[in-house]
C-alpha cells in the first residue's frame, strides 16, 4: 500500500507513568521522524493537549492522578479532540478494560509489552486517516465555494410546464442544445416515476394554488440527455405576470457533494480493510437489530469468530500476509450470510456477525460453513498456508435481552472454542463442534 505523505511534521503526545516506558517510546518515534511531547500524567496529558493539539496521542491506561480513561474522555471534549486519535496502551487486556478504554473514546487499543512494528503500523494509519479526513474536508469546502460562486443552472418554465427560457450552465448540465430544450416539457429532465407525476402536479397546483415547494431548497435526482441520474439541489420561485404565471428553478449539480458525504460515511462506518462494518456501525446496528427483534418477537444470533494462527502469519510471512489473510477470511465469512445480516470486524482478526431473524438450526449451519471455510487452504505470499476458526454463538432472547451481556457471553462462547483447541464452535447454551485442523 503506498503511504501517504505528511505535509508537516506529526506531532504526538506520549502520556505514560513510567519514565523508561517514555523514553522508549520518544526514541522509537523521533527515529520515524515525528515530533515528540512528554507527559507523566493524564493531569498533564490533558493540560498539554489543550495548549497545543497534537495529531495523535498514544496513552497509558493506569497513571496516578488521573488514569488514561479519564484524560482520553477530557481529550475528547477538548478543541479539535474528536479530530484526534488515541491509542490506549496497557498492560491489561481484558475484555472491561478493552469496552472501557473505546468507551472513553480510543480509537486503537495496545498492549504492553508493546510490539513495535504494530506500534508503528497503528500510528500510521491514524495518522493516514486524519489526514484522509482533512483532505475530504478541504475538498468538500473548495467543491462548495466553486458552486456557491459560479453562475447556476436557471430555468424558466410556464403553468403548462413547458420550458420558456434556460441557460447555458443549465443546457450543459444536461447535456442538451439549448435549442431543444425551449418549448418542450420539463419533466423530460425527471426520470420515472416524477416524469409521469409531474404534468398532474402542475395541474392540482394551478387549482388549488398551494405552494407546496414554493421558496423551498429540496434535493431530488434529474436526468442527463445521456440517459444517466443524478442528484440536485433545487430550489423554485413563482412569477406572477398580468395573465399567467411562470416558474424559476434555480439548480445545482450536487453529485460530488454527495459522493464526499459517502466517504466521509464510509470511512466512519466501515473497515479500510476488509470493507466489513467496523466497531461503531456493528454496535448501533447491535442495538437496532434487538430493539426490532423485540418488537417483532424473533431471534437474533450474534457469533464471535476469531482466527486462529493470525499470528503465526504476520510472525512468519509478514504483516502484508496477516492483512491479505484478513480480507480473504473477510469474504469467507461473508459468504454464508443472507443480505439481512451484518458482518463487522471489531479490530486485529476478531470478526463478528449478527443473524437476523435467526433460528438456532441456521445459526448452526452458518457457523459450520464458516468454520469449514476457515480450514480451507490460504494461498499467501505465494504458499499454502492452513488457519482455522474459534467461534462462539449467543441468542436473544434465550441467552440475554442486554446488549452488554449477549456481547459478552458470545465472547465467552468463542473463548471456550479457544480452550477447547480451536477450530471450534461453542453455543453459550446448547451444543458445540470442532473440526479436525488441517496443521500441525
Amino acid at each position: 500500500m503506498e503511504q501517504i505523505e505528511f505535509r508537516k511534521q506529526p506531532r504526538i503526545l506520549v502520556a505514560d507513568d513510567s519514565r523508561s516506558a517514555r523514553e522508549l517510546i520518544r526514541n522509537f518515534l523521533e527515529q520515524r521522524g515525528y515530533a515528540v511531547t512528554l507527559v507523566a500524567d493524564g493531569k498533564e496529558a490533558v493540560r498539554k493537549f489543550r495548549e497545543t493539539p497534537h495529531d495523535l496521542v498514544l496513552m497509558d491506561a493506569n497513571m496516578p492522578v488521573v488514569d488514561g480513561y479519564r484524560a482520553c474522555t477530557e481529550i475528547r471534549r477538548s478543541h479539535q479532540g474528536d479530530e484526534t486519535g488515541i491509542i490506549m496502551i496497557t498492560g491489561q487486556e481484558d475484555d472491561e478494560s478493552v469496552e472501557k478504554a473505546f468507551s472513553a473514546g480510543a480509537e486503537e487499543y495496545i498492549t504492553k509489552p508493546i510490539h513495535w512494528v504494530v506500534l508503528e503500523k497503528r500510528i500510521r494509519l491514524s495518522l493516514e486517516n486524519r489526514l484522509a479526513r482533512e483532505e475530504i474536508q478541504e475538498a468538500r469546502a473548495r467543491m462548495e465555494a466553486i458552486v456557491s460562486s459560479a453562475p447556476d443552472a436557471i430555468i424558466v418554465i410556464n403553468d403548462q410546464g413547458l420550458i420558456e427560457s434556460t441557460n447555458l450552465v443549465a443546457a450543459r448540465m444536461f447535456g442538451y442544445p439549448l435549442a431543444e430544450m425551449v418549448g418542450q416539457n420539463v419533466s423530460m429532465l425527471m426520470p420515472s416515476p416524477y416524469r409521469e407525476q409531474h404534468d398532474q402536479y402542475l395541474a392540482n397546483y394551478r387549482t388549488s394554488r398551494k405552494p407546496n415547494v414554493l421558496g423551498l431548497t429540496r434535493e431530488l435526482v434529474a436526468i442527463r440527455r445521456s440517459g444517466a441520474i443524478f442528484p440536485m439541489e433545487l430550489t423554485i420561485s413563482e412569477v406572477r405576470l398580468k395573465n399567467r404565471y411562470l416558474f424559476t428553478a434555480i439548480l445545482r449539480d450536487i453529485t460530488e457533494r454527495k459522493q464526499a458525504e459517502e466517504k466521509i460515511f464510509y470511512q466512519a462506518n466501515y473497515d479500510a480493510l476488509t470493507g466489513l462494518a467496523n466497531r461503531a456501525l456493528f454496535m448501533s446496528t447491535l442495538e437496532e437489530t434487538l430493539k426490532n427483534a423485540k418488537q417483532a418477537s424473533y431471534g437474533v444470533a450474534l457469533l464471535f469468530i476469531d482466527l486462529d494462527r493470525f499470528k503465526w502469519v504476520n510472525d512468519t510471512l509478514g504483516h502484508a500476509a496477516g492483512d491479505a489473510l484478513l480480507k480473504m477470511a473477510a469474504e469467507r465469512i461473508r459468504e454464508p450470510m443472507q443480505p439481512a445480516d451484518t458482518v463487522a470486524r471489531l479490530g486485529g482478526d476478531e470478526f463478528t456477525a449478527i443473524l437476523k431473524n435467526c433460528s438456532p438450526e441456521r445459526a448452526l449451519e452458518t457457523a459450520r460453513t464458516i468454520l469449514h471455510r476457515m480450514n480451507d487452504s490460504f494461498t499467501l505470499e505465494g504458499e499454502e498456508t492452513f488457519i482455522s476458526g474459534s467461534l462462539g454463538v449467543a441468542f436473544y432472547p434465550q441467552d440475554s435481552q442486554n446488549l452488554n451481556d449477549l456481547l459478552k457471553h458470545a465472547d465467552e462462547a468463542m473463548y471456550r472454542s479457544k480452550r477447547a483447541g480451536r477450530n471450534a464452535c461453542h453455543f453459550y447454551s446448547g451444543e458445540s463442534f470442532a473440526l479436525p485442523r488441517k496443521y500441525a
